[in-house]
């Protein structure tokens, strides 16, 4: 860490609590599981496949180079994860094919690249919507808990040496590559398990916890804060539309991780402040905790108001949640990145509805009233 303990936990701690206060605070929760039996499996269907032929269209357009199409499809691409979920509610042999080559599809690409953040995130939204599908126990949902913390683990600590031998081209990617390395890395380390390797680096990557002691350490010291101007930026950013705007600020940006934590990041890597450290970059210790507070009230209401507008009125489009609030469970990632998925992710949640109400016309929702 580059602060110690001590300063670091009294800015971490009582920021997360500011936040969830505001989170649990103005939550209103709203039952949705009596709403699955109303969803119209030619409904769910029907949106499930709209949703991953708009995703592969556009993944294959990518193959073409045309100007602006990786910016589409950065978002575009998790439809496809949000599509598999639909097939959930469709007792459908093939649906329920299509969403495995859609996961396996997923465990392929981390595997290739070496990068499993995606395929951790949507693997834990499949099983909690089948957990509300399906209604699971306690019991089985503990388990689930019991078995994927371990995989997550074992992967955290060997995921270094798995891009180095699969990407110099020594070893083929696979899960036998992660077994032999978990292995190898289990005799050389024998500390116990809540002080190893893998679990010190899997709690750091999930709190972001270098990337907001750095923070820590240089604003103020060598870094004046922004009081509230590099958040406006991000609003902007997530706003206005960069054909029109070219020099918005760019997502990852390498200036922004060097400006506020003094440090000069590879060529080709990107890395964020987190949301706490943008929180705190803006505003200060207690400037930070206020508005953070705030944040959470704003994103605890966000989705109430989307969960009554929507997903009551038509229960499939819980498969959206997932999608539109990703980033704020994710590692590496900061308010732009937060608040412009959600403002990009609404706009194509409102496209592909509109899209859903020319392709069928008579919504199931109104054949069941």
């Amino acid at each position: 860490m580059p602060i110690n303990q001590s300063e670091y936990f009294t800015f971490c701690i009582p920021a997360l609590l500011f936040l969830f206060a505001g989170v649990l605070l103005f939550n209103r929760n709203i039952p949705v599981i009596h709403l699955f039996k109303n969803i119209d499996t030619r409904s769910a269907t029907n949106l499930g496949h709209l949703l991953l032929g708009i995703s592969y269209f556009f993944e294959a357009l990518s193959y073409f180079g045309l100007p602006g199409i990786n910016s589409i499809l950065s978002f575009t691409h998790f439809l496809r994860y949000a599509g598999g979920m639909c097939y959930l509610f469709v007792p459908s042999v093939f649906n329920y094919f299509l969403l495995a080559l859609v996961y396996l599809g997923l465990a392929k690409d981390a595997l290739t690249a070496g990068v499993f953040i995606d395929f951790f995130i949507w693997c834990t939204y499949l099983f909690l919507m089948t957990s509300l599908r399906f209604n699971f126990s306690l019991k089985l949902r503990s388990a689930f808990i019991f078995i994927a913390i371990p995989l997550l683990v074992i992967i955290q600590s060997v995921k270094e040496d798995y891009r180095a031998a699969t990407w110099s081209g020594k070893s083929e990617s696979g899960f036998g590559l992660i077994t032999e390395l978990a292995s190898e890395k289990n005799e050389e380390d024998d500390s116990p398990f809540g002080k190893s390797e893998g679990v010190i680096n899997t709690v750091g990557r999930l709190n972001q916890g270098w990337h907001l002691g750095m923070v820590l350490r240089w604003v103020p010291r060598k870094q004046s804060f922004s009081d509230g101007d590099d958040m406006l930026g991000d609003i902007e950013g997530a706003v206005l539309p960069r054909i029109f705007f070219p020099e918005k600020k760019i997502i990852g940006s390498q200036d922004k991780f060097q400006k506020y934590t003094g440090h000069k990041l590879g060529k080709g890597v990107s890395m964020t402040i987190g949301v706490l450290g943008d929180f705190y970059i803006n505003f200060g210790r207690w400037g930070s905790f206020i508005m953070l507070f705030v944040f959470g009230a704003l994103i605890s209401r966000m989705l109430y108001l989307f969960v009554r507008k929507y997903v009551v009125t038509d229960p499939i489009n819980i498969v959206w949640i997932p999608f539109l609030f990703s980033y704020l469970v994710r590692a590496n990632n900061d308010f732009y990145i937060v608040i412009n998925n959600l403002v990009k992710g609404y706009l194509i949640f409102l496209f592909v509805t509109y899209l859903r109400k020319r392709i069928w016309p008579i919504r199931p929702i109104q054949k069941l009233r």
